[in-house]
């Protein structure tokens, strides 16, 4: 398990490094590249674009032809995309490399999932997702120091340089170690767009995509709340979200001793009784006796909740799609960003205050825990009683 756990850690961080290194440098980049903070800001949305566009056609070629060609051939995309944007000279150079650094990421990204869900058990499984996700939780903590101390010494461009590198250390790591994990036995003619006929693997979907819309619209909404509405200084929100990540991260690494002590049922349901609490806590922080207290518990609950249960909800949904690991994880990816996507745009559109946006993601999240804890025996027990 150890080797594997290296392996993928060295595929998913290329994700929010993609995200997080650069963020300190947008001014100069703008400078540089003679365009607007806002242009180079619309850089992230290509990356996701890019990662959006990437995952489905990922997962059927890893399905296809094996994972190994996929993790190798998105690590050497996101290498030669880090350099054309390290040597951009003008916006939409800058824009092509965002673009194939998301495709290089997204396909690492599915690739993480699959090659864990190819080789460990369900209750494993959960574990090392819990793992994943506090590495995740801690590179938006440390990228931006790190992409800080490049800057210090050199160019914007030597950040890209950096993300090459590391792209390139992930590549060369999983060349030496990671073995073909793809099943021998393949369903014949099987399209991944079939999961979405498939109840089992629909409903859990829609838990591990209500969850990821409660933590991006956290992330979204903090800093209007934090720092619009209770007049918080940047430096005091930054510390603030270096704290919760730190939640986070605690949490993420509590789970697998949570889920040997518990099992995954109890953990997924302790994570959704975090995001009630959130839910409350916020609904406080919002009366008219409400303050930065109630906020923080409520912030601090969501991060909790996302953290104990995100891992557990995606091995379940994993769990249940048969050989097509790979497209199943295109799936959930693509899910996971439309409807986090959808709901913010359409809250947002609405003219939502963002604490309420935060307040209504939340109640989706357990309203998807509902539906998924109430459907799934209810299926089991009509098919018990059509074969009785």
């Amino acid at each position: 398990m150890g080797m594997f756990l290296l392996c993928t850690f060295l595929m998913i961080i290329l994700y929010p490094l993609g995200i997080d290194l650069y963020l300190v440098a947008v001014p100069r980049i703008a400078q540089t590249l003679q365009g607007s903070e806002a242009q180079i800001h619309t850089a992230f949305s290509i990356y996701l674009l890019g990662m959006a566009a990437t995952v489905l056609p990922g997962g059927m070629l890893a399905d296809r032809h094996g994972r190994r060609p996929v993790v190798l051939g998105g690590a050497l995309i996101f290498v030669v995309a880090s350099l054309v944007a390290a040597e951009a000279t003008g916006i939409a150079q800058f824009y092509l490399g965002r673009f194939w650094q998301g495709v290089g990421a997204g396909a690492l990204y599915i690739m993480t999932f699959t090659v864990l869900r190819d080789v460990l058990s369900q209750a494993r499984l959960a574990m090392a997702l819990s793992l994943i996700n506090g590495v995740i939780c801690v590179i938006p903590v440390l990228a931006p120091v790190l992409g800080y101390l490049i800057l210090s010494h050199f160019e914007w461009r030597g950040i890209f340089v950096g993300m090459a590198l590391v792209a390139a250390i992930s590549a060369l790591v999983n060349l030496r170690l990671l073995k073909e994990t793809r099943p021998a036995r393949q369903p014949a003619g099987a399209s991944p767009l079939a999961l979405l006929g498939t109840a089992p693997f629909m409903l859990r979907a829609l838990l591990t995509s209500a969850s990821v819309t409660a933590i991006l619209v956290y992330v979204s909404v903090s800093p209007l709340v934090l720092m619009t509405t209770f007049g918080l200084s940047p430096e005091q929100y930054t510390r603030l979200m270096m704290a919760m990540a730190g939640v986070s991260m605690s949490a993420s690494f509590l789970t697998p001793l949570l889920l040997r002590w518990l099992g995954k049922a109890r953990v997924l349901a302790l994570s959704h009784l975090a995001y009630l609490l959130a839910l409350l806590a916020l609904l406080c922080s919002s009366g008219p006796e409400g303050g930065l207290p109630w906020l923080l518990a409520g912030c601090a609950l969501v991060c909790i909740g996302f953290s104990c249960g995100f891992g557990v909800a995606m091995g379940e949904a994993l769990d249940v799609c048969g050989d097509q690991v790979a497209s199943a994880s295109a799936l959930l990816c693509i899910m996971q960003i439309g409807l986090s996507g959808l709901f913010i745009w359409g809250m947002g559109h609405l003219g939502m205050p963002a604490l309420w946006m935060l307040i209504l993601a939340l109640l989706l999240a357990l309203l998807g825990y509902l539906v998924v804890k109430v459907l799934l025996p209810w299926r089991a027990i009509r098919r018990v009683r059509a074969r009785g």
